[in-house]
């Protein structure tokens, strides 16, 4: 039991990384293993290297990219698919001609029979 009141003060001032769990010293900027910024690093104000952010930053600018060309062929396929249903909704409707009384598509502008047009 004495044992274990000696190390707890230890235990409780051990630094580890936030993000592997690497045991670190109190006074480090940054993990050994993975590179992180530690706490003490934060608070010093220890800026992280600009290649790490030049790096991420190419990377995230060729993800939005690919996101990007990918929604807009989305879109182009979804105008297309809207553009046909419009069209066969469109060719399917129709109107009756005032003048002689035959169904002409909605989409046209004269009548088919009589040529007159329509309204």
């Amino acid at each position: 039991m004495m044992v274990l009141l000696v190390l707890l003060p230890w235990v409780m001032f051990m630094v580890f990384c936030p993000s592997c769990g690497e045991k670190l010293p109190d006074d480090a900027n940054f993990c050994s293993k993975c590179g992180v910024r530690t706490r003490h690093g934060v608070e010093a104000g220890v800026s992280v290297p600009a290649e790490e952010w030049r790096e991420a930053l190419a990377k995230m600018r060729q993800e939005m990219e690919k996101a990007f060309q990918t929604a807009a062929r989305e879109i182009q396929k979804a105008f297309k698919t809207a553009r046909e249903n419009v069209r066969e909704t469109r060719s399917r409707e129709f109107v009756v001609c005032k003048s002689c009384g035959e169904k002409t598509t909605a989409n046209a502008v004269y009548c088919a029979s009589c040529g007159k047009k329509l309204e």
